[in-house]
Order: structure tokens, then sequence, then C-alpha cells
């Protein structure tokens, strides 16, 4: 099979049975094993090697951001952003939460370095996009190695007594929750390694924000 005929590489696989969804402090969902083991270690490795770019935000210490696209990612691993597999996760990302069947698909990796943390935050943006799915990368994670994801139950500024629950950012993990006013959440200090996030983002019909659109 030459390059003109030869097939896509096969669209990743999510395990959507193991999804739990809660309603508080805000609207999300978790899964243990979100992405297969082949993409997600993968993945990792391919994240391990590239150069980073510092994001100077104020309250994200030791954050790096880099854009995932067709072009830039390796063959094996372009069905993280095909169409295809953007509309399944749309689709699955609508099961559990009022979500637009059409719009942009933003995706991004992210990685916290050793002693970097975020600061509370809701993600609300002028860019009006309304829901995010995270997958976590690492190559294993214990309770010493920080990096937890917490979830609060308003605004932590104002309130001692806001945090609501703590997620580990397991291998394979994922993580979905509606972007609000409500949605405060922060990470811990990675107090080991680094922290790789897959991050997707959802957007309305119509937004102009670069990325996939159905």
């Amino acid at each position: 099979m030459d390059a003109m005929t030869a097939a896509p590489p096969p669209l990743p696989v999510t395990n959507s049975r193991l999804i739990a969804f809660f309603s508080e402090p805000f609207p999300h969902f978790e899964c243990p094993e979100f992405l297969d083991v082949a993409t997600a270690d993968a993945l990792l490795a391919w994240l391990e090697a590239r150069q980073w770019r510092s994001v100077g935000l104020d309250g994200y210490d030791g954050y790096c951001d880099v854009p995932l696209t067709a072009s830039n990612l390796p063959e094996a691993l372009s069905g993280l952003v095909a169409p295809g597999f953007l509309m399944e996760l749309r689709q699955l990302m609508a099961q559990f939460f009022l979500i637009d069947s059409s719009g942009h698909v933003r995706f991004i990796a992210h990685r916290i370095l050793t002693g970097g943390a975020l600061s509370p935050h809701t993600d609300v943006s002028h860019n009006r996009f309304t829901h995010r799915l995270l997958v976590q990368l690492n190559r294993g994670w214990n309770p010493e190695y920080g990096g937890l994801l917490c979830l609060h139950a308003g605004n932590p500024h104002a309130s001692q007594e806001s945090l609501r629950k703590s997620v580990p950012p397991i291998h394979r993990s994922g993580f979905a929750f509606e972007v609000s006013q409500c949605s405060f959440h922060s990470v811990t200090p990675v107090l080991h390694g680094q922290r790789y996030t897959l991050s997707y983002t959802f957007y309305p019909p119509a937004n102009g924000e670069r990325g996939a659109t159905f």
C-alpha cells in the first residue's frame, strides 16, 4: 500500500464505561482509564522529547504548553486531533453535559515542572469556551509526588473552607468539567517529576478560536 492509498492511523480508544459523573462542587466527570495504553504511552514519550514554551501567567508557576496539530504530531498520534475522534469526544461530552452538537475544539498539551502549581481559577475566558476535557500523562504517580487537581466550592480566595475534592493525576485518567463562574480548581505543587496533561477545549458554534470545527 503506497502513500497515496495508505489507511489513516486508527483513532484512539476511550474507556467511557468507567466514567463517573458528579454535580458538585460543579458539573464534572472522572474516568480512571480514559485513554488507551498504547496511545497514552506514545504521547507521553513524544511530549517528553518536545521543546516547551513557558507561559508567563500569574498563578501558573512552572507552567509550559505546546500546541498539538496534525502536522506536528507523528502519524501514529495524529488520531488524537482527527475530526472523527474529536466528534466522538464531543458526542461523549454531550452524554454528561449540556454542550452544543457542533463547534470548535482546541487541543494543547501542558506541563508543570517540579515545584510548579496552579492557583485557584475558573478557566472562564473572553473566548467563551464552555467545557474542558483533561487527560493526565505520567510514568507513575504516588501521593508523595503532589500535583493534585483540587475542586473548590465557591471562591477559595474568599473562604478557607472551599476545598471539596482532590483528584490524583493518574496516568491515562480523564477529567472533564463545565466551565463557569463556579468551576474553581487548582493544582497543588508538583513535588517530583513533571506533570503532563492533554487538554481539549470545547467552544460553541461560530466561535472564532482556531481549532477543528464540526
